[in-house]
């Protein structure tokens, strides 16, 4: 090839498409360098906000580490029981099994003490319906299951449309319309 007078006077001896003035690597450089090149590119254009997420992701990782080491210290798991010797853990042990023993006996006796009133309700009411067959038989007709005195929950002066009571002191009631609205 010929040399190539250029804009100042001096003569280049190459072709300038031969030698382009960005170098590329055509060669496969593997997985890890076009990861690396991608991050890289992020990082240029992005920088900033990925440095403030993952300041903001410590904090928040600095506050659960610190929440969760305050909540474990505050529960009973190595608490109390830690500082005790095996022996008072086993005494402890034993006056909670004593305790819940004794509860459970209560209640045990409560339910029997129920049951036996139950069944003493149930055989009186038996015991009535053979009375109330054996009146219906003689012909005296059954027994009344209503009272005869009726018991009303409502006092004789009330009424709902009234408000609270008949007296009217608990009722609502608006004020007059106003004659001073303006308009004119």
């Amino acid at each position: 090839s010929e040399p190539v007078p250029d804009d100042d006077g001096v003569i280049i001896d190459h072709d300038p498409s031969e030698h382009p003035n960005i170098l590329t690597n055509k060669a496969n450089d593997g997985v890890f360098w076009n990861a690396f090149g991608y991050l890289w590119k992020m990082m240029e254009g992005n920088g900033y906000v990925i440095v403030i997420g993952a300041i903001i992701t410590y904090y928040l990782y600095q506050r659960t580490v610190t929440y969760l080491e305050g909540k474990a210290a505050s529960s009973g798991s190595g608490g109390v029981e830690s500082r005790l010797s095996p022996e008072e853990q086993m005494n402890r042990m034993e006056a909670m099994r004593r305790a819940r023993e004794r509860l459970q006996a209560q209640v045990d006796t409560a339910a029997q003490e129920e049951a036996a009133k139950q069944r003493e309700r149930d055989e009186q009411q038996r015991q009535e319906k053979i009375e109330d067959w054996e009146r219906h038989k003689r012909g005296l007709g059954y027994k009344s299951k209503s009272s005869t005195t009726k018991v009303s929950l409502k006092r004789d002066s009330f009424n709902p449309l009234a408000g609270h009571g008949a007296g009217g002191s608990g009722s609502y009631r608006p004020s007059r319309p106003s004659m001073n609205r303006g308009g004119g």
